[in-house]
Parts: structure tokens; sequence; C-alpha cells
């Protein structure tokens, strides 16, 4: 019955996806107790756990909210990386999770994802001075990662987490100067990707549990060096500027069964993270 469930959870379970937050670093440890089964919240060392016990499933909703992550112009051709001044990503997700032991976690996401970017169009091969937009459809992303709670000590938790991200949107618009825009109708594409390396400490405070992070993370925005005519601009790839950024966030744990997380990040990007999940 249990497998037969976590089959239909696998089929039925997507939404929507993210950038790379990092999250809360006991993740894998925060609900050990399911809305059906019943869980052990015990040492994955206890002789007596039987291997049924030993694994769970969790669901739910992962929201992510770039306000700006923090490119450069990727020209190996002129040397001139300009900054990419503004890069949003908006998205949400629906997140699937394998645990086991409450100590380790492998998790996946489907979904869609949208991108837009504000710069000086000089970035591109366009008059500087002038405004430059670029926007995307709505389109299907995907990422998938680990986590690990490492280490625990009472109430304090240590844990690290990996993650790979990858979408790849039509362009919807292009403008310049805010007075021309070209809709190139999926003439081309903007195929975004990201791994992410995070560890952070955490600390339970009754129903609270805040957490600090850091995060190693590459970017890379490869729009295929396209060249457009009308407006004249040349879409050369981009980058993350900054390979290091940090999160700082809370979750709000019931019953050891739902938890709701919000995250902030910063450094190398500005984002607000919203995760829901729920343990069967």
């Amino acid at each position: 019955m249990k497998k037969l469930f976590m089959t239909m959870i696998s089929v039925l379970a997507c939404g929507a996806a993210f950038a790379l937050p990092v999250g809360n670093p006991s993740d894998a440890s925060l609900l050990c107790d399911g809305v059906i089964w019943e869980g052990h919240c015990g040492d994955p060392c206890d002789p007596c756990l039987t291997m049924c016990d030993s694994w769970s499933i969790r669901v739910g909703f992962y929201g992510d909210y770039v306000f700006n992550r923090h490119l450069e112009v990727d020209n190996d051709n002129n040397g001139q990386n300009y900054d990419i001044e503004h890069t949003e990503i908006y998205t949400n997700a629906g997140l699937i999770a394998f645990n086991l032991w409450d100590r380790f976690d492998i998790f996946a996401t489907l979904g869609a994802s949208t991108l837009y970017i504000d710069t000086n169009a000089r970035a591109f091969l366009g008059t500087p001075g002038q405004r430059f937009e670029l926007e995307t459809e709505t389109d299907f992303s995907w990422s998938i990662g680990a986590r690990a709670t490492i280490w625990e000590c009472g109430c304090t938790s240590f844990g690290i987490e990996g993650q790979y991200f990858y979408t790849k949107p039509d362009i919807k618009r292009i403008t310049t100067a805010a007075t021309y825009s070209a809709y190139v109708d999926d003439q081309f594409d903007a195929k975004y990707r990201e791994w992410q390396i995070g560890i952070g400490v955490s600390h339970r405070i009754n129903l609270l549990v805040p957490y600090v992070a850091v995060k190693w993370a590459g970017a890379k925005l490869d729009l295929d060096d396209a060249v457009i005519s009308s407006p004249s601009i040349t879409l050369w790839d981009a980058e993350s500027k900054k390979v290091w950024g940090f999160a700082v966030g809370v979750s709000l744990v019931d019953c050891e069964k739902v938890s709701l997380t919000v995250e902030g990040r910063f450094a190398d990007e500005k984002a607000v993270h919203v995760n829901g999940q729920i343990r069967f």
C-alpha cells in the first residue's frame, strides 16, 4: 500500500519550479511523523528499525521569487563583461522528497519559470544609455537535489545540501529605449541553468526552527549570442557575477507532520522563498 501510494504521488505531484533556495538545514529531520503512516523519529542505528520504517515521502509547494539575480555579460570577444543591472526569476514549484532515516533527502521539482531582464542597452551592443528589456514566456523547468542532516546536538542541527536547476523558456519580447518592442514569437530561447552547494545551522525553539546558511552557486544564461536586426541587439550569454551568498529563514512545524518555511537570500541575489510540506 505504501509503495502504491508513493507511485501515485510521483505521477501526480507537479507544479512549478524556481531558482535555488537553500532551505532549512534540518529539513530532512523536521517532519518525523506522517499523516497516514506513523513515524518513529528514532536513531537510524536502532536495531529494531525495519526497512518499512526507514523511509518516507513528502510533497508540497515550492515558491521562489528572485527580485534580482546578479549577472554579468559573458563576452570573451572584447572583454567587456558589463553588469546586467536587473534580472528577475519568478517561479512556483511542486516538490516531492524521498527521505531515508529522517536524515537524508533526495528531492525533485517540476514546473514552470519566467525570466525578465532590465539593463543598459550597451551590455548587448545597443545604444549606451538606452534601456533594454527582455521578457520570456512562462515555460517548463525542473530541478533535482539532495540534503542531509549531518550533525545534531539537542535542538541544534547542522546540514548540507546540493541542487541543480534548468529551464529553457522562449523569449517573448525585447524592448529598447522603452519605445520599440520586438515580439520574436518563439524564435529565440533563454537557457538558464544553476548549480548550488549550501551549508547551514538551525536551532529549534518550540514550533519555530530559525536558521542561517551560506551557499556557493554558479548560474549561466545561454542566449546563443543571437543577433537581432530590429532592434539592433546581440544577445550575449550571461553568468553569475558572485559565487557566494547567504540565507536567513524560519520554519514553522506543526505536529511533526506539516511545515511552512519562509527564507530570504542575499549577496549574489535578492530573493524570497516560501515552502510548505506535508509528510505521508
